[in-house]
C-alpha cells in the first residue's frame, strides 16, 4: 500500500538522521516531495522500503506469518529495538493512511504495555485462530490488563483502536521478541525514542525538554536524590525516568531490592501526556511512581496543595514563554498577588518552595530575565529568602531552539528557613550537544570516535571539584560567588553579574591611584552616515565589515567592495580613528584603522576619535587606549550589559561609561613602548612559524621524491 510520511518518520524509519536526509534530498540520492499545504518534505513509503533493503539487507524481512525473519525469539539489543518500533510504525501506517503521528503512538503505547504485561507466549496466535478470532482476544487481553493495571490508564485509552490486519501483525511481531531479558533501561530509553520522534518537533514540542538538558540535570542534583522526587510539570517524564536509570543503574536485576528506595511524582495538567509519563516509568521499571493529571488549573492550581511540604527533590522545566492570568488563582500565590498576570515560571518558584520539604532540593530551568530583570526583582528577593542557591547555571540560547528562542539558566535551590548564598556555583555552557535546529552536535576525533559538542560534562566534573573544595574556586569557566555581598540595588543573580572580571575590574577601578575618566571624556565619536547602495556616483568603496575585524588582536583590514552590495548603513572612519564593535563584544573586535585613506565600517560599531590637548596631540596613544577597550579589565566592565539574543548586544551608553586610567604621561609612555615591543615579537613570532611551516611543507614534498628515487635506485649510497 502506498502511502507518504513526513520527515521525522522517514529518518526514524531508515535509521539516519533528519540532516541526513535533507542532504540527500538535496544531492539527489532520495528526492523528497513538498506538502501542497506547508511545504514540508514527504516522503513515499515504497521508495523507502528499497532504500531500506539496500542499506540495511534483511532489516525490514518478514516471514509469511508477518514475523521478524529468523528465530522465533529473537533478544532484544538497542538495534533491533529500533528495528522494531520502525516496522510497528510501519504495519500501521500501511494499515491505516488515515492514522496521524499521535494516534500511532498511542496504539504503539497500549501494544507494548500489553507485551509486557502479558507475556510473549499469550499473543501468540493459538492454533487454527483466524484472524479476527485473533484480534479480538488481544483486544480483550489490552482491556482486561487496562483494567487491572498498577498504572491509572484513562478510558480514552483502555481500548485497542488498530483495525484487524495491523492489529494481529503487530501483536504477531511484538510475540516474536523476548523482552523479559531485556534491561529496564533499555526498554525505557528505546519507548523514550518513540516519544522524542513523536513529541519532539510538532504542535507538542513545548512538553519535551531535549534529552541533553535532561541528563545534565539529573547527574547534577545526583547526590541528593531521595525519598519523594517529583517533576510539577512532568510532561512526559523524562527527568524522572533519567532518575530511575541513574539509580539502577549498573545494578544487576537481582540485586534491585538493594536500591535506596524513591517515591516519584509526576504531575501534568494534559491527559494524555499523563499517560505517556506513566507509561515511560512503567517501561524504566519504577517500582513506586504516582504521575496525576490536574486538569483545571496544573500544579499552579488547588489541587497540587494535598502534596505540599511532602517532595525532598524537585526536577523540573516548568512552561516558559506564557502569562498566568486567573486573578484567583494568582491572589494565592505571594509573588502573583495585586498582579493582573504572571509568568508560569515565576509562579512555579513558589509552588516548588511550597512541596518541597524543609532542607529539599530542587533543579529547576528558568527564563534568564527572573536572574536579572528590573521587572522580576521581588522574584529574587523571593528566592534569596526562602532558598539556598547551590549552583547557577547559565545556558546557550540554542539549548531549547528551533521551539523556543530564549535565555535560560539552571538553578539549583535548597529550601531553607535562613539561607547561607556565600558560595554559590557558577558556570556557563556555551555548547550543549544540540545545534540550533535541534539535531544533536556531534564531534569525531582523530580516531574517528564520536561524542556530543557538549560543555555540560566538563561542569559536571567542576561541580564535583567544587564541592570537595572550600573556599573560593575558579576553573575555566566555572566559579565561585559569594551572592550575598556583591549585589547592586536590582539584586541580580546571573552568570554575568557575578563573574570574576566584572568583579575585578570594578576593584580595579576603585583602588586605582589614577584618574578613571569614563569613554566619553576621551574620545568624540564620529557618526557620519553614508548608504552605498544609494549613491549613483561611486561603484566600490574600501569597506570593513564585522568579519574584517580580528577578535581579540586589534587587526582590521580595508577591502574594496561594490557599493551595490551594501544593502544597509555605513560609518565614516579616518586614518587614526578606533573601530568598536558593539555585538558580540565578547569577541573584542576593537582595532585602529590604519591606512592612507579612510573608509566605512559596519553600523554594528562605534566609531571614536581620541580628543586632543592644548597643545594639538592625542591625550592618549589610540593604540594604547585599543589595547585596554579589548581587555578583561573593560570586558568585566560592561559583560553584565550585554543583551540580545542570537546577535549580543552592548547600548552605546554603556560603552561610553567605560572606565579607562591615565596616568602620568611618562607611565603612559612606558605602556605605549610595552605595547609597541610585543607587537614587534608577536609579528616576529609569525614570521618565524611562517618560514617553519613552509620548511616542514617542503620536506613533507621532498620525502615522497626521496622514497620514489630510492626504490628506483636512482640515488646514490
Amino acid at each position: 500500500m502506498n502511502s507518504r510520511i513526513s520527515l521525522n518518520e522517514a529518518a526514524t524509519y531508515l535509521g539516519v538522521t533528519k540532516t541526513t536526509l535533507r542532504n540527500w534530498d538535496k544531492s539527489g540520492k532520495l528526492k523528497a516531495d513538498r506538502n501542497p499545504l506547508n511545504a514540508y518534505r514527504t516522503y513515499d513509503m515504497d521508495t523507502l522500503r528499497v532504500l531500506k533493503e539496500q542499506i540495511d539487507p534483511g532489516a525490514d524481512s518478514l516471514g509469511g506469518s508477518g514475523r521478524f525473519a529468523g528465530s522465533a525469539t529473537n533478544t532484544v539489543d538497542s538495534a533491533t529495538t529500533r528495528r522494531l518500533l520502525a516496522r510497528l510504525q510501519d504495519v500501521i501506517r500501511d494499515n491505516d493512511v488515515t492514522s496521524n503521528i499521535i494516534e500511532r503512538f498511542d496504539e504503539i503505547s497500549k501494544l507494548l504495555f500489553l507485551r509486557l504485561k502479558v507475556g510473549r507466549k499469550v499473543l501468540e496466535p493459538d492454533f487454527g485462530e483466524d484472524d479476527e478470532a485473533y484480534a479480538m482476544r488481544i483486544r480483550s487481553l489490552y482491556h482486561q490488563a487496562a483494567d487491572t493495571a498498577e498504572i491509572t490508564i484513562p478510558d480514552r485509552f483502555a481500548t485497542l483502536n488498530l483495525n484487524t490486519p495491523a492489529l494481529t501483525q503487530c501483536a504477531q511481531i511484538l510475540s516474536d521478541l523476548t523482552l523479559e531479558t531485556c534491561d529496564g533501561d533499555l526498554r525505557g530509553r528505546a519507548y523514550e525514542e518513540v516519544i522524542r520522534g513523536t513529541f519532539d518537533k510538532n504542535d507538542n514540542q513545548q512538553f519535551f525538554t531535549p534529552h541533553q538538558i535532561v541528563d545534565f540535570m539529573v547527574n547534577l542534583s545526583r547526590s541528593y536524590l531521595h525519598g519523594n522526587i517529583c517533576d510539577p510539570a512532568c510532561g512526559t517524564a523524562g527527568f524522572l525516568a533519567k532518575v530511575t536509570e541513574i539509580i539502577s543503574g549498573g545494578v544487576p536485576r537481582t540485586q534491585i531490592s538493594k536500591i535506596p528506595h524513591l517515591k516519584l511524582f509526576g504531575m501534568e495538567v494534559d491527559e494524555r501526556l499523563a499517560w505517556v509519563a506513566r507509561m515511560n516509568l512503567y517501561m524504566h521499571e519504577g517500582n513506586d511512581f504516582e504521575v496525576v493529571c490536574l486538569p483545571e488549573h496544573g500544579t499552579l492550581g488547588p489541587e497540587a496543595h494535598s502534596y505540599f511540604g511532602m517532595m525532598d527533590v524537585i526536577l523540573t522545566n516548568p512552561p516558559f514563554g506564557s502569562s498566568y492570568a486567573d486573578p484567583e488563582i494568582l491572589d494565592t500565590f505571594e509573588l502573583g498577588f495585586a498582579h493582573s498576570s504572571r509568568r508560569r515560571g515565576i509562579l512555579f518558584v513558589e509552588q516548588i518552595r511550597n512541596l518541597l520539604k524543609p532542607h529539599g532540593v530542587a533543579a529547576v530551568v528558568l527564563e534568564q530575565s527572573i536572574l536579572n530583570s528590573s521587572s522580576t526583582k521581588d522574584v529574587r528577593e523571593f528566592i534569596l529568602s526562602n532558598f539556598q542557591i547551590l549552583a547557577v547555571i547559565d545556558l546557550p540560547e540554542s539549548a531549547f531552539m528551533p521551539y523556543a528562542t530564549v535565555n535560560t539558566s539552571i538553578m539549583l535551590l535548597k529550601k531553607e528557613e535562613s539561607p547561607d548564598n556565600s558560595r554559590v556555583f557558577y558556570s556557563k555552557a556555551d555548547k550543549v550537544g544540540r545545534r540550533a535546529n535541534g539535531e544533536e552536535d556531534v564531534v569525531y576525533s582523530n580516531n574517528g570516535e564520536s561524542r556530543l559538542n557538549s560543555d555540560l560534562n566538563r561542569i559536571l566534573d567542576q561541580w564535583t571539584r567544587f564541592n570537595e573544595s572550600t573556599g573560593g574556586f575558579r576553573e575555566g569557566g566555572s566559579f565561585s560567588a559569594n551572592v550575598s555581598e556583591s549585589f547592586d540595588d536590582e539584586m541580580r543573580l546571573d552568570y554575568l553579574f557575578h563573574h570574576p572580571f566584572r568583579r575585578e575590574s570594578l576593584e580595579r577601578v576603585e583602588e586605582c591611584g589614577y584618574k578613571m575618566p569614563m569613554l566619553s571624556e576621551l574620545c568624540e565619536e564620529r557618526n557620519e552616515s553614508y548608504v552605498p547602495k544609494a549613491d549613483p556616483t561611486i561603484t566600490n568603496i574600501l569597506f570593513t565589515g564585522l568579519a574584517d575585524i580580528e577578535p581579540g588582536n586589534g587587526k582590521a583590514v580595508q577591502m574594496v567592495t561594490p557599493a551595490a552590495s551594501i544593502k544597509s548603513a555605513v560609518k565614516r572612519y579616518e586614518p587614526g580613528d578606533i573601530v568598536f564593535s558593539k555585538m558580540r563584544p565578547a569577541l573584542r573586535k576593537v582595532a585602529v584603522m590604519h591606512g592612507e585613506q579612510g573608509g566605512y565600517v559596519s553600523s554594528e560599531c562605534i566609531v571614536l576619535t581620541v580628543r586632543k590637548n592644548a597643545e594639538k596631540k592625542d591625550i592618549i596613544d589610540p593604540e594604547v587606549l585599543c589595547a585596554i577597550l579589548r581587555s578583561d579589565f573593560v570586558y568585566g566592565q560592561i559583560m553584565s550589559y550585554v543583551t540580545g539574543i542570537g546577535r549580543p548586544r552592548i547600548g552605546l551608553k554603556d560603552i561610553r561609561r567605560i572606565r579607562v586610567p591615565m596616568p602620568d604621561p611618562d607611565r603612559q609612555s612606558k605602556a605605549a613602548a610595552s605595547l609597541q615591543a610585543s607587537c614587534s615579537a608577536v609579528q616576529q613570532l609569525r614570521e618565524k612559524a611562517t618560514l617553519l611551516l613552509e620548511q616542514a611543507q617542503s620536506i613533507e614534498k621532498a620525502s615522497t621524491a626521496n622514497v620514489v628515487n630510492m626504490m628506483l635506485g636512482d640515488t646514490h649510497e
